[in-house]
């Protein structure tokens, strides 16, 4: 069974979790946030905010903007199934350098933890624990961090010493690897029936790797309503141990989201675990020429749709971004 598979089984139970979600006010306590040394340093800092509603800890980590002038458009990062929010360096780094105050989530009940405790048990076993997390409530728990974050960020931005004015709210956009990217497409407003639980205060969307929708919902129903501006990015080679989602099939959202400004950008070579940052695998020779690609392309997404830069929209949409990347990816735009 495909992982989407999984989720879509239980679509009735993440309906009904998400229909019933009221976002309160964060607590008092998150809105102290002790990043001023950190970001005077350039250093990424470390918090880990507390969501008494659901009484669940949300462990984050910054990474300040190295350029340009506040206040600073927001990227908000999703890790992959098993990962934390010490996935994708390579792009929190590139982000950051360019102007973005990025803010990379871990997920309790889908990040390292199914596995560390598993390690002397065996490769198996830790699929299995893997596989097992793959479900409708860490779904729901993963949309429910991600908006909790936005909540803690509207208040950090009005009363935080550190980051008080700093950060441009009207300009947010979620990114994802894998579990991650199901988590951002969620969020851009993939429906699961004629429901939807899109945030409108995000505008833009990256997809690293996304699994495939293949539920009772056609990929139109899926996705055809996401309006939001969105980057699919995948490899030839891109194929998880944990799900059965081909290759080819990753650009399903894109060929199924109708909405203006979609690129995607398929690596040739490239598998699943370059995108999310390789993690505990060693790297392989062709990872640092992929990643430096997939920083650029998705800047330049980025400072199109967050920073409205029209250079950066002319370099989309033209024969630029195509040239760019040669023959290390197929480029495609509508």
């Amino acid at each position: 069974m495909k992982l989407l598979s999984i989720v879509s089984s239980l679509s009735f139970c993440l309906c009904l979790f998400l229909c019933q979600l009221q976002f309160l006010p964060a607590a008092a306590e998150n809105a102290n946030s002790a990043t001023a040394a950190a970001g005077a340093s350039g250093k990424p800092a470390y918090e880990n905010w507390q969501d008494h509603r659901r009484n669940r800890e949300v462990p984050v980590k910054f990474y300040f903007p190295k350029s340009g002038k506040a206040p600073y458009p927001v990227v908000i990062f999703s890790h992959g199934l098993g990962g934390s929010r010490e996935a994708a360096t390579y792009l929190g780094d590139y982000w950051s350098q360019h102007g973005y105050f990025c803010i990379f989530l871990q997920h309790a009940g889908s990040d390292s933890s199914v596995w560390q405790s598993q390690v002397m048990a065996g490769r198996q076993l830790i699929f299995q624990r893997l596989k097992s997390a793959a479900n409708a409530q860490n779904l729901f728990d993963r949309v429910d961090d991600v908006k909790f974050a936005i909540d803690i960020l509207e208040q950090l931005n009005q009363s935080d010493p550190a980051l008080k004015g700093q950060l441009n709210l009207k300009e947010i956009a979620v990114a994802g690897h894998s579990f991650g990217a199901l988590t951002s497409l969620v969020i851009a407003g993939q429906r699961e029936g004629d429901k939807s639980f899109e945030d409108k205060r995000v505008k833009a969307a990256i997809y690293l790797c996304p699994p495939v929708k293949t539920g009772k919902s056609s990929p139109e129903e899926a996705y055809g309503s996401i309006a939001l501006p969105g980057l699919l990015l995948t490899g030839t080679k891109d194929v998880s141990p944990i799900g059965e989602t081909t290759a080819a099939e990753r650009r399903i959202p894109f060929d199924s989201i109708k909405a203006p400004h979609q690129y995607i950008a398929n690596f040739d070579g490239a598998d699943h675990s370059v995108f999310g940052g390789r993690g505990f695998r060693p790297p392989l020779e062709a990872d640092a020429a992929t990643q430096k690609m997939i920083q650029e392309l998705s800047t330049k997404f980025l400072d199109a749709t967050l920073k409205n830069d029209s250079r950066a929209w002319h370099w989309l949409d033209s024969k630029e971004a195509t040239d760019y990347l040669g023959r290390a990816a197929v480029y495609e735009r509508r």
